[in-house]
């Protein structure tokens, strides 16, 4: 049972994440540095990778 609540959990922070990762990039498309845009992909991207590992 334990086992189903952290798995359960692990998804909803992974969901969380890629969530908010994305809004992340959403609003800096337009307005943000190079290297501020860079790293709102890199945490997009790994936000995505967690939701792989979680599936």
């Amino acid at each position: 049972m334990t086992d189903i609540i952290s798995i359960t959990a692990s998804r909803e922070d992974a969901e969380r994440e890629l969530a908010a990762a994305r809004t992340e990039v959403d609003s800096l498309v337009a307005t943000a540095s190079p290297s501020r845009l860079e790293r709102a992909l890199e945490r997009l991207q790994a936000a995505e990778e967690a939701m792989d590992l979680a599936a």
